[in-house]
C-alpha cells in the first residue's frame, strides 16, 4: 500500500515473481466511472471508493478460501479501507511503502498516459492515514533491497513446493518442459511438469547419479556404485561405458555437453562408512564411450557447470569448500586449473551458471542456496524448506530455479523419512 507512485506495482510484482505468486494489480479493479474522473484531474471520495474496495475485499476473500496466495498492490489510504481489505488478520499481511512528497511527485511526472495525474498527488498525502503495528519501507532505495527486506521482515518462504514425498532427489535437469531429476535412494528416474504433475521414467538396480543427454536424445544416468554410464534403448537402461578401472570410489554427478561428452565426478572414498578422506578423478567420457582421466588430486568432485560458449568447466569440489575451473580444448581436455571462488566454510555440491555468468550453488551443510560471483563473493543467499543439494534453471522463460532438498543424506534415514522435495524458486 501507499501512495500514487511509491512503487506498489513495480515493488508487488517482483515480489510476486521471487515468490512464484499471483499479482494483483488493484487499479484494474476500479470501475470506469472512477477512471474518467481521475483521468480529469477530480480525486475520488469515500463513496467513489466504495465499489472498487468491495471488488478487492472479494478478490481477497476468494484467494483466502481457495489456499491461494497472492501480492496485491492497492493504495489503501485510510484505516477503514484496510480494515475492510484485511478479510482475515493473519492471512492478510500489509507493507506501507513511504516515500517524501517530493520524491513521488518527481516519479509521477515520468509516468505517461497513466490515469493518476500529479496534480493530484496532493490529495492522495492528505488522505492518507499512516498505518500502525505495519510493516514501514522506505522507498529511497532498489527495488531488488526492498522485495529482499519484505520477504525476510514478514518471513515469507523463500520458495514454493512443487514435489514432495521423495526419498532423495538429486540431479535436477531442464529439458522439454520437464524437469528430470533422480531419486536417487528410491533408485529411480524422474520427471515433473512445473504444475507438478510427476512420472517415472525409468528404474535401476543401483544408486543413479547424474543425468545427461547424447546429441540424438538418448538419456545417459551414471549407475554410482558399478562406476558406469547406462543409456536409455528403447525403455531399457543399456551399458554405456564402464568406468570402474578410473574411479577411486562411488561414481557421482555428471555434465554432458552439447556435443554428448561426458565429465563424471566420484567420490574418492567410503564416505558413508567412514573412511579417511581420499582424493578423486574427474573422468571424460568421449562422444565414442571412450572414459579417459582429465583431473585428478580433486576433493570430492560433484556438480559441474559450463560456460555458455563452451569454454569453461567449473567444478563443485565439496569438501574443499572451492569452485574449480578448467579451460576446456575442443576435444574436451582440460587445462588452466585455477580456483574460480573460495566458499569458507560451505561445500558446494549441485550447482549452475545463469544468464549473467553467476553461480547457484546448492550447500547443504549451510541449508543454504548461495549466488555467487567469480572470486567468491555472496550475491545473494536463499534460505529452502529444507537442505538443498542440487539446482538447475529452466522454465519456458529460462526463469524457475529448480532445487532438489532433503532433511538428510544418510540413506537409511533417507528411505525412511521420504523428506525429500523439490522446491521452486521464481528468479
Amino acid at each position: 500500500m501507499g501512495v500514487s507512485g511509491s512503487g506498489k506495482t513495480t515493488i508487488g510484482k517482483g515480489l510476486a515473481q521471487r515468490l512464484g505468486w499471483r499479482f494483483i494489480e488493484g487499479d484494474d479493479y476500479h470501475p470506469a466511472d472512477n477512471r474518467e474522473k481521475m483521468s480529469a484531474g477530480i480525486p475520488l471520495d469515500d463513496r467513489d471508493r466504495l465499489p472498487w474496495l468491495d471488488a478487492l475485499q472479494r478478490e481477497i476473500t476468494h484467494a483466502i478460501e481457495s489456499g491461494e496466495d497472492a501480492v496485491l498492490a492497492s493504495s489503501a489510504l485510510k484505516q477503514r479501507y484496510r480494515e475492510q481489505l484485511r478479510v482475515d488478520p493473519e492471512q492478510v499481511r500489509l507493507v506501507y511503502l513511504c516515500g517524501s512528497y517530493e520524491l513521488i511527485l518527481e516519479r509521477l511526472k515520468q509516468r505517461i498516459d497513466h490515469f493518476m495525474k500529479p496534480e493530484m498527488l496532493r490529495s492522495q498525502f492528505d488522505d492518507l492515514e499512516r498505518p500502525a503495528n505495519t510493516l514501514v519501507i522506505d522507498i529511497h532505495q532498489a527495488p531488488e533491497s526492498i522485495v529482499d527486506q519484505i520477504i525476510d521482515r514478514l518471513t515469507l518462504p523463500a520458495t514454493r513446493l512443487l514435489l514432495d514425498g521423495l526419498m532423495f532427489p538429486e540431479a535436477p535437469r531442464w529439458r522439454d518442459g520437464w524437469l528430470w531429476f533422480t531419486d536417487q535412494h528410491a533408485q529411480r528416474i524422474v520427471r515433473v511438469t512445473p504444475r507438478g504433475n510427476a512420472e517415472t521414467v525409468a528404474t535401476l538396480d543401483d544408486l543413479p547419479g547424474g543425468l545427461g543427454w547424447l546429441p540424438d536424445g538418448r538419456l545417459l544416468v551414471v549407475s554410482m556404485t558399478r562406476r558406469q554410464l547406462l543409456v536409455l534403448e528403447e525403455d531399457e537402461l543399456q551399458p554405456y561405458a564402464d568406468l570402474s578401472d578410473l574411479a577411486s570410489f562411488h561414481c557421482n554427478d555428471m555434465l554432458t555437453d552439447a556435443q554428448g561428452r561426458c565429465y563424471v565426478g566420484n567420490f574418492g572414498y567410503d564416505l558413508h562408512g567412514g573412511a579417511a578422506q581420499s582424493p578423486a578423478e574427474l573422468i571424460l567420457v568421449n562422444g565414442q564411450g571412450e572414459a579417459s582421466v582429465v583431473a585428478d588430486d580433486m576433493i570430492f568432485p560433484n556438480g559441474c557447470a559450463l560456460t555458455a560458449d563452451g569454454s569453461t568447466l567449473l567444478v563443485a569440489e565439496t569438501f574443499a569448500s572451492r569452485i574449480t575451473a578448467f579451460d576446456v580444448a575442443g576435444d574436451g581436455a582440460l587445462s588452466n586449473r585455477r580456483v574460480w571462488a573460495d566458499l569458507g566454510d560451505a561445500y558446494p555440491d549441485g550447482i549452475c551458471l545463469d544468464r549473467e555468468g553467476l553461480l547457484w550453488i546448492a550447500a547443504p551443510n549451510q541449508s543454504l542456496l548461495l549466488r555467487v560471483r567469480e572470486g567468491g563473493e555472496i550475491v545473494r543467499r536463499i534460505e529452502p524448506m529444507g537442505a538443498p543439494y542440487a539446482c538447475t534453471l529452466g522454465g519456458d522463460a529460462g526463469d524457475h530455479l529448480f532445487i532438489a532438498s532433503s532433511e538428510t543424506d544418510d540413506p537409511e534415514t533417507a528411505k525412511r523419512q521420504q523428506s525429500g522435495r523439490i522446491e521452486l524458486l521464481s528468479i
